[in-house]
């Protein structure tokens, strides 16, 4: 499946973006074996942009928690991100 939402498809973060849904909607796929791979296997410089990405996907996903909740609607993890993204924001981060 391939999300066409991004406003430059051909920008890399639109293909990583896409490869990511990808992979991460095949039933066998293992956050935890990425996370372990992307701590131990990859340089301090690509851990801190991963993890800012982290930080980026949680603050969207509070977002939608927000909107999602005024439609009646949610998940345990889009709550999980308003708490992270309100710990975050305490921190100032």
């Amino acid at each position: 499946m391939k999300y066409t939402k991004a406003l430059d498809t051909n920008a890399n973060e639109s293909k990583l973006a896409n490869q990511m849904a990808v992979a991460v909607e095949n039933h066998y796929f293992n956050p935890a074996v990425v996370a372990n791979m992307i701590s131990t296997d990859f340089p301090i410089y690509t851990q801190n942009q991963i993890m800012e990405l982290v930080k980026w996907i949680i603050k969207y996903e509070a977002r939608r928690f927000k909107a999602e909740w005024e439609l009646g609607n949610t998940s345990e993890n889009l709550m999980l991100a308003d708490a992270l993204n309100d710990t975050l924001e305490q921190l100032g981060k």
